[in-house]
């Protein structure tokens, strides 16, 4: 059947509303199974990363250090495997499940990496496993362990796929300082490493090792001495451990020199983090001022003032509207269907109806959300509708969070608390208010248009399987209404 001229544009329109592809066994990368490995890397590379530069100590050899050896081991190959599995986050948001350019991508950046450093742990084993020449190659060829810290170059990818899930805006300044806490212990910890590597190399001049008998004690106390005098290059240095050779003069100079460097950057990176966090505080704080003045200025009463700020607070210092978010505006319009898709279905679930059109995966769901639903922030005293109101703009509302009051035509006052639904009739018939929606705190509702309801479900219901369910819910709607003899707004 030929298509009429108002149903091609509704086909173009559509492509926007595509259910996701199945992507079968490949990974999300948000998935708690991909999160969970990411926190597994985080782990190792900071194993690694203490341990490896613990090379310059004469570590005992032990049951926990052989077992976190072929831990690391392992898991590092698997991660090659993971790698190839994972979908990729394009430049648009979408995340894209074809195995081809997931090995492509994977290739272009981090394999060769990735083999180059399984191979060199794997090599270890190979010769560790021969004979006594093999034995003696594989311990002058542990020097290659150090290839392990080219996994430092991963760390930021790492860090950064952690701190966006971390959602808090409170959690934000105190990762700013764990990040400078780790910057400075992970530099005081490979400068104190090589600083007793210098100390204790096989040389008939004094070093500082021999001079202060460092060589007869355990590698705790090598280690900890190793990690003060690192320290203490951040504030200039200490008397009690100075160097004894010309070559360790010239470390300490130039570790000192490259630790001035560090410490201004530090600095820089923390203090400019705090301002961020004062210019973010201190815009709401101008804009309350600037509203209180206008105020002001134009004679408006006391306790209008007093509401007017109070809301005004709430809306600065609360949730936030779509409108106060600029960068919302620049993300591609799929990204934007999903988003209001992953932020309205889980409030739209507390009605059966929509429940039920959310179990069966529906397509008319997803365009719901992205353009009949809304968000609206309230403060306590605000009216949302008054009893016989016929509103213009017909909506039903969805407590999210607060709790308002309902007062029906007798008098009767209910409370209207989180996860109720009100006014769902709109959706399928002329509706006059039978009660006033109060609110009795700051409160967040999620808003259903029904000018909007009525236009989507029309264009699904042309092509849609799902349409006689929609066709019998509101005959059964209405006609439970009509039978009703104490009409009510509350759902």
């Amino acid at each position: 059947q030929a298509e009429t001229e108002s149903s091609m544009p509704f086909r173009e329109e559509e492509d926007d509303y595509e259910e996701p592809v199945p992507h079968g066994w490949i990974l999300n990368p948000d998935s708690n199974t991909r999160i969970s490995w990411d926190l597994g890397s985080l782990i190792m590379v900071l194993y690694d990363m203490v341990m490896i530069p613990m090379q310059a100590y004469d570590m005992p050899e032990n049951t926990f250090l052989d077992f976190m050896e072929w831990t690391t081991r392992l898991f590092w190959t698997f991660d090659i495997f993971f790698s190839c599995i994972t979908g990729v986050v394009m430049t648009d948001g979408s995340v894209e499940y074809n195995i081809r350019i997931i090995l492509k991508r994977y290739a272009k950046t981090w394999l060769t990496m990735d083999l180059i450093i399984v191979l060199s742990d794997w090599s270890e084993v190979v010769f560790s496993s021969g004979g006594v020449a093999m034995l003696s190659f594989a311990r002058t060829t542990r020097i290659v362990r150090i290839v392990r810290l080219l996994r430092l170059v991963r760390m930021q990818e790492i860090m950064a796929n952690v701190t966006e899930r971390i959602q808090s805006e409170t959690l934000g300044p105190l990762v700013q300082v764990c990040k400078v806490l780790i910057v400075l212990l992970t530099i005081s910890h490979f400068t104190g490493c090589l600083w007793f590597a210098v100390g204790a190399r096989n040389t008939s001049e004094s070093t500082w090792v021999k001079v202060l008998s460092y060589d007869t004690q355990g590698v705790d106390a090598q280690y900890l001495a190793s990690l003060h005098w690192a320290l203490s290059q951040f504030s200039g240095g200490m008397d009690e451990i100075s160097p004894a050779s010309a070559l360790e003069r010239l470390f300490a100079v130039a570790v000192g020199g490259l630790i001035f460097v560090v410490a201004l950057v530090m600095v820089g990176v923390f203090t400019s983090g705090l301002t961020q966090q004062y210019i973010i505080g201190g815009s709401g704080a101008r804009q309350l001022a600037t509203l209180k003045r206008y105020l002001k200025q134009n004679n408006v009463s006391k306790v209008i003032t007093k509401r007017v700020c109070r809301n005004a607070k709430h809306a600065i210092s609360g949730d936030l509207t779509p409108e106060s978010v600029e960068l919302l505006t620049v993300i591609s319009e799929p990204l934007k269907v999903e988003l209001a898709f992953d932020m309205y279905s889980q409030v739209l679930m507390w009605n059966p109806f929509f429940l039920d059109l959310l179990q069966e995966n529906s397509p008319i769901m997803r365009p719901i959300c992205h353009r009949a639903m809304h968000m609206l922030l309230l403060s306590a005293t605000d009216n949302i509708f008054q009893m016989g109101e016929e509103p213009a703009e017909p909506k039903m509302y969805i407590v999210v969070s607060g709790s308002l009051e309902y007062t029906d035509s007798y008098g009767e006052v209910a409370q209207v608390a989180e996860k109720r639904y009100v006014a769902e009739a709109v959706l399928w018939t002329n509706w006059k208010h039978r009660g006033t929606l109060t609110a009795v705190s700051d409160a967040k509702l999620a808003m259903l248009d029904a000018q909007g309801f009525h236009s989507i479900a029309q264009r699904f219901m042309r092509r849609s399987e799902g349409a006689l369910r929609i066709v019998q819910y509101a005959n059964q709607f209405v006609e439970d209404l009509n039978k009703s003899e104490f009409k009510t707004d509350l759902g």
